[in-house]
């Protein structure tokens, strides 16, 4: 960090071709009522160090295009925004844009969210500047929903932690937005597989596998259930293409523990968004409830609550 002072982002002097310390990832469609205000938090960043904005701007059918654009000639050196010619997807536009990524880190950051600490991603670049043996670093979030329906929720614990592999393949500890990572573990794992739909279920323990994960209880980033996220539409057929990321994880670490993650992954096909049919209702509790036992006797208390979530369903 060669720079002597705090500057704003939108302020720093840098040529395009300079590899920036930071880039943020953010993935974009149709969040044209968003999107301007997750740009702004990252423009008025406080850094001693240059940082990127990569958007991948999926063919939105609102004026997401329009905005990103009109950023992107604002501030060309900062901002490259990729416009696909057709829709990608989810995934695809996610593994895309990581991969445009220059950095020495990548920090995260979805359309419809935003920073709310100006010092966010010094505090986290710092720590890992300082920390070698820790792959990522992420923060507390509140959870609003954007139509005003409930006071804000905090996301995760109120403490500082260190997390491993086994808090990575459980409900998430943090929210996508607070991640900042090292992209060579990207770099090395190859990224994600496009095919599957949760992406942080699959980077989570992917910079587990690589090192620690640092918490910080600081509360930056506000996560915006708007509806046009993945957690609005999700289904039982969708979640199903996650098992795709257990071969992906296995041959990054051959000790990684696929039958439990497994488990929660069925876990999630049958208790997440609407009613399934019966059948792939009962297949999914029960390929939770056998792989379950790869845990034994820890997978008591998840077999008693998938056991309820179940009997709650068959009688919906």
């Amino acid at each position: 960090m060669e720079n002597v002072s705090l500057k704003e982002v939108r302020y720093q002097q840098y040529n395009s071709s300079e590899i920036p310390l930071v880039s943020v990832a953010t993935i974009a469609y149709n969040v044209g009522a968003f999107i301007e205000e997750a740009i702004e938090s990252v423009l008025s960043q406080q850094t001693f160090f240059n940082v990127e904005l990569i958007i991948g701007e999926d063919c939105s059918t609102d004026s997401t295009r329009e905005i990103v654009l009109n950023y992107q000639k604002e501030y060309p050196n900062i901002i490259r925004v990729l416009a696909h010619e057709k829709n990608l997807g989810l995934t695809p536009n996610s593994v895309a844009t990581q991969n445009a990524c220059r950095g020495k880190y990548i920090a995260l950051l979805d359309g419809d969210d935003y920073w709310t600490d100006v010092n966010k991603l010094q505090k986290q670049v710092t720590f890992l500047e300082n920390n070698p043996d820790y792959s990522a670093c992420a923060h507390q979030s509140y959870k609003i929903y954007d139509d005003g329906s409930s006071v804000p929720i905090l996301f995760g614990e109120e403490i500082d932690k260190d997390y491993a592999i086994e808090d990575t393949i459980t409900h998430r500890k943090f929210h996508t937005s607070a991640l900042v990572y090292r992209r060579i573990y990207w770099v090395e794992s190859g990224g994600i597989p496009a095919t599957i739909s949760s992406n942080e279920r699959a980077i989570y323990p992917m910079l587990a596998i690589y090192g620690k994960i640092r918490y910080m209880k600081d509360n930056m980033c506000i996560y915006r259930l708007s509806g046009v996220g993945l957690s609005s539409r999700i289904n039982y057929k969708e979640l199903e293409t996650d098992l795709a990321m257990l071969p992906w994880l296995k041959s990054i670490d051959r000790n990684f523990p696929v039958l439990k993650f497994r488990s929660f992954l069925h876990l999630c096909m049958f208790t997440y968004g609407a009613k399934i049919p019966f059948m792939p209702l009962a297949k999914h509790f029960f390929y939770f409830f056998v792989f379950s036992f790869s845990y034994f006797p820890k997978n008591m208390g998840d077999l008693k609550w998938g056991i309820r979530f179940f009997i709650r369903r068959v009688k919906c």
